[in-house]
């Protein structure tokens, strides 16, 4: 537990700072190949590299992803984003645009960490030379890993400590969710970087940048050790579980209403019988009126995976739950694995755990 604890403590070090987490170790990006790799701007600055705190990705023609705690408080018009230019030293009026609408995701909330993503939409589409990763994020939350990605970023290096004038890619090692989890980092979050490896870091000045495997965006960057010096994994938002979040507001949808996500899992013996009942509670900001699909699947070592029947309701409230009897036998103290499916089919979004959550029966 002081092992989790002290890498929470140096990871929340890291988001909680004044500015964003270049790539240590990285080397410059192939010219021509990372259009789709922008940097956020702070236009009252002189020039795009005394003003550049972020990173992003260019989804489309006038959408970027990046992370959340880049965009916090911020208005539209506090806000530029550099396209088409690995160089910020040479950036130009022709890369620099607008900013119409920041989409922040619904729960995050800069006194705590996970749920680091947001959405800005550019006032006028890119040129058309401009190559957008569109349609080339990772798909749903239990999609599957690579071992290994690319970051990318302006950020803070051994060389130049206040950023990079050149924007940097460095490979890195990557976990699933679930080790990720393992090591106390929030949910919807992977982790990149071997601890005291000599691979590539994200650093100061990276956040929100892509964290790329063969060109698909998996992740980007969140937050990580203060020292960007590998003492511990840096966290990424885990883009596939956000995919159908970002689905929806690149289609119009309200930003406002989130994923519908699981909050707890309990599972009790009913009286007299052997039975277990399972209970699954879930919240969605925004989603009042929707209908909510849900579904168990809960298994105990050794055994089949069981799936529960799938119920659907109206959200009456900000939060819901359902319970299903589990009809196979477990003695009170028994531990099952349990993974969890929610479905907002008024707007497609789903929750599904990326890791089983285990639950003891009481």
């Amino acid at each position: 537990m002081g092992r989790v604890l002290a890498i929470i403590m140096a990871m929340l070090a890291l988001c909680t700072a004044p500015a964003a987490l270049g790539v240590v170790g990285g080397t410059p990006a192939d010219p021509g190949t990372g259009d789709h790799v922008v940097a956020l701007i702070d236009p009252t600055q002189p020039t795009a590299r005394a003003g550049q705190f972020c990173t992003g990705t260019l989804l489309d023609p006038q959408w970027v992803v990046t992370a959340g705690h880049c965009t916090a408080g911020l208005r539209p018009e506090q806000l530029v984003v550099a396209v088409g230019q690995p160089v910020l030293s040479l950036v130009a009026d022709g890369n620099r645009h607008a900013v119409d609408a920041i989409a922040q995701y619904p729960l995050y909330d800069l006194r705590r960490w996970g749920h680091d993503i947001a959405l800005v939409h550019l006032a006028q589409p890119v040129p058309a030379s401009i190559s957008p990763a569109t349609e080339r994020y990772q798909r749903g939350p239990r999609a599957s890993y690579a071992a290994n990605g690319w970051v990318s970023g302006w950020g803070a290096t051994a060389e130049a400590p206040s950023g990079s004038d050149q924007l940097l890619t460095g490979q890195i090692s990557v976990s699933t969710p679930a080790q990720c989890f393992a090591l106390g980092a929030p949910w919807g979050t992977i982790c990149g970087t071997m601890p005291f490896s000599t691979e590539a870091s994200a650093c100061w000045g990276d956040s929100g940048g892509p964290l790329e495997h063969e060109g698909v965006l998996i992740g980007l960057v969140s937050f990580g050790p203060e020292g960007c010096d590998n003492t511990t994994p840096t966290a990424y938002t885990h883009v596939g579980t956000y995919s159908t979040w970002i689905d929806w507001v690149r289609a119009g949808g309200d930003a406002r209403v989130s994923l519908p996500e699981v909050t707890s899992i309990t599972a009790r013996q009913i009286p007299r019988t052997r039975a277990t009942q399972l209970t699954m509670r879930w919240c969605q900001s925004g989603g009042i009126g929707h209908r909510i699909v849900t579904r168990f699947r809960a298994a105990h070592s050794g055994e089949d995976w069981h799936y529960a029947r799938a119920t659907s309701r109206t959200m009456r409230s900000r939060c819901g739950a359902w319970s299903v009897t589990h009809r196979h036998p477990h003695p009170r103290g028994q531990v099952l694995t349990v993974f969890a499916d929610v479905r907002d089919a008024t707007t497609g979004m789903r929750y599904s755990s990326t890791y089983p959550v285990r639950v003891r029966i009481r």
